[in-house]
């Protein structure tokens, strides 16, 4: 009886356990997102305006809003109670009035699983930063924490 030196095991091929959850995870990320955005296009109920009503629309936003690129410092504007609004339509409230919304509104989240707000449209305003009613120098910043809408 001859002695066989022992067999190899064959070598392994694919990815290692980790590097495939790390896949699996973000393409799951990937999906949500992806899906979301979707899900969020055929859902926002929009409004058809005549030509009229937009030029009226128009020259509102303008009378309320400083010239692009310009923000008029030292101007005050009292602010409504925001909670319970969406949170798309108080920022563009702030927006309209002056306010940056890269740099002044600042969207917080008090979800414990939901921590960013991605999509404003999808989410309630539930506390602002400043009282209602108080008059606040366009650019200070404001901070709106929201709740995800359901």
């Amino acid at each position: 009886m001859t002695h066989q030196p022992p067999v190899p095991p064959p070598a392994r091929r694919g990815f290692s356990g980790p590097a495939v959850a790390l896949i699996a995870a973000l393409a799951l990320g990937a999906g949500c997102v992806g899906g979301v955005a979707i899900g969020s296009s055929g859902s926002t109920p929009t409004t058809v305006m005549s030509p009229t009503q937009t030029a009226a629309a128009k020259a509102s936003r303008e009378a309320a809003a400083p010239p692009a690129g310009k923000q008029e410092s030292g101007r005050l504007v009292k602010l409504p109670d925001f909670k319970g609004q969406n949170a798309s339509i108080a920022r563009q409230w702030l927006v309209d009035r002056g306010w940056n919304e890269f740099t002044d509104i600042k969207l917080g989240s008090q979800d414990r699983y939901d921590t960013m707000v991605l999509l404003p449209e999808n989410w309630t305003v539930t506390k602002q930063s400043h009282k209602v009613g108080s008059s606040v120098e366009v650019g200070t910043t404001i901070v709106l924490t929201c709740t995800k809408a359901s």
